[in-house]
């Protein structure tokens, strides 16, 4: 098995595709019979500059639990916090696979984006340059009344609009590194066209994670109790507390769920049907399969939107190049007739 591990692991992150690489590699060799010590072993041998799986092994060596030694692979908060409920019910391979293959589907999306953006990028730039070319030279030539200053008009409010884009770009993602887990989802979720991507990538987490510790007999306070030991200001914490709180205050389960804007609404069809126990936690782990494809698919029809708004957006800066030239050309020639 050949895995690519780079040398520059330390002090920087690591990009989303070699995580999904990493979990992916780890869920085959558990499900091909090896242990979880020969696993990361095998792992800690492919590592060329003996740096992550060395201190994943070192570990695993003094009797952390696999979920919590993979913390130096540098997973978001909610997914870490997924495989030590994994571990904990017995099912860290398909939860390791899961979301592997999740990070997977958004690092491969995130390149064919780049790739997609290379071409109408590269035609953009060049439409620029030849709107400084015109103003250069042959606006001069033409002698078009108010043809330079169109062009300036025009390229200031290009410059305007993609210094805006950045600026409330990089504000945007400062402020939001700045707010617990939670909080980060609950603006991920209400953003136009990717926010039904983020709902459906953390229903799929919370209703695995429910799935699995219902199956082992735990009850709703046991898991509030269980997930409530976990990074304060994690999904998993925040719907802990909230829930034994507004619970012990006399709410009823159903009208949480509706007031929660993470949860499915179909969990609620599911608690008034009077489903309980393993019957419960199969719907459960049978709904989350089902938001995994449904974010997956999410993932494939955004990209594919992509492009064809930024050919639309190239069209109308052609349009509107044409028009401030050939208008005055056609005005200058009218008055020569």
């Amino acid at each position: 098995m050949k895995i690519s591990i780079k040398s520059s692991f330390s002090g920087k992150k690591l990009k989303t595709s070699q995580q999904a690489e990493y979990l992916l590699i780890i869920s085959k060799l558990l499900k091909n019979g090896f242990s979880l010590s020969q696993s990361i072993n095998c792992l800690r041998l492919l590592d060329e500059d003996e740096k992550v799986f060395t201190k994943i092994n070192r570990d695993l060596q003094s009797g952390a639990m696999i979920s919590q030694s993979l913390k130096h692979l540098q997973l978001p908060t909610v997914i870490f916090n997924q495989l030590v409920i994994a571990q904990e019910h017995g099912n860290i391979a398909q939860t390791l696979e899961q979301t592997g293959q999740l990070l997977q589907s958004q690092a491969r999306q995130k390149t064919k984006l780049k790739e997609l953006l290379a071409y109408p990028c590269f035609i953009l730039a060049f439409l620029v340059t030849m709107l400084v070319g015109m103003k250069i030279y042959i606006i001069p030539q033409l002698e078009i009344a108010n043809g330079g200053k169109n062009i300036d008009l025009f390229l200031q409010l290009i410059l305007l609009i993609l210094v805006i884009i950045l600026i409330c770009g990089l504000m945007f993602a400062w402020k939001l590194r700045r707010k617990p887990e939670y909080q980060q989802a609950l603006v991920l979720v209400k953003l136009p066209t990717i926010g039904a991507i983020y709902l459906s990538f953390f229903q799929f987490l919370i209703l695995q994670g429910l799935g699995m510790q219902l199956a082992s007999g735990m009850n709703l306070y046991d898991i509030c109790e269980s997930n409530n030991r976990f990074q304060k200001g994690s999904i998993q914490v925040y719907l802990a507390n909230k829930f034994v709180n507004d619970l012990t205050e006399g709410k009823s389960l159903l009208q949480l769920i509706d007031d929660e804007p993470l949860l499915p609404k179909q969990l609620r069809v599911l608690l008034q049907a009077g489903e309980s126990g393993s019957q419960l936690a199969a719907d459960l782990l049978l709904m989350s399969e089902l938001k995994f494809e449904e974010t997956q698919r999410g993932l494939k029809k955004l990209l594919n939107l992509v492009q064809p708004i930024l050919f639309g957006i190239i069209a109308i800066v052609v349009v509107v190049t044409y028009l401030m030239v050939l208008l005055p050309i056609y005005e200058m020639m009218k008055g020569m007739s």
